[in-house]
């Protein structure tokens, strides 16, 4: 059932690679982490958009133990792939639970554009003068988590 632990590939997308090679460089956020944050705000928000192209990728053998546990509650979660845990043994979901999760990064980082980096980004690439990147997604993600869901 831990299909995770396994060397699957997961990818962030092209039109964002930029973004994930900047916050890495800059301030040392792993790629998987940094899409495990996007992948959890696309969830809560149900913000699911199809990548435009594989970008960055990762294993997700990256993960740890939490991070696993983290995207095994997003893919549950989800009313149309997830509710059923028998498909969770099932080898061909494993390749639509990892869609589920780059679906929902992409989401997430679509608000994470139109909402926090607005004018910081061009299309293309980040201000690289900007320097407060982490305060303002912290900020959104903290402002996020203290809007009622209903």
């Amino acid at each position: 059932m831990d299909f995770l632990q396994n060397q699957m590939l997961m990818y962030s997308s092209k039109k964002y690679e930029n973004i994930y090679i900047h916050l890495n460089n800059e301030y040392d956020l792993q790629y998987h982490r940094l899409f495990l944050m996007c992948a959890s705000l696309g969830a809560r928000n149900s913000r699911y958009a199809i990548i435009g192209g594989k970008g960055r990728e990762f294993r997700s053998n990256y993960f740890d133990n939490d991070e696993r546990n983290l995207a095994y509650s997003i893919i549950l979660n989800d009313e149309s792939k997830g509710k059923d845990l028998d498909r969770f043994n099932d080898k061909t979901f494993f390749a639509e639970a990892r869609k589920l999760l780059e679906g929902y990064a992409e989401g997430g980082m679509d608000m994470l554009v139109k909402d926090v980096f607005k004018e910081k980004w061009d299309g293309i690439k980040l201000d690289e003068s900007y320097q407060n990147y982490p305060i303002d997604i912290l900020s959104y993600i903290v402002a996020e988590l203290k809007e009622v869901p209903f």
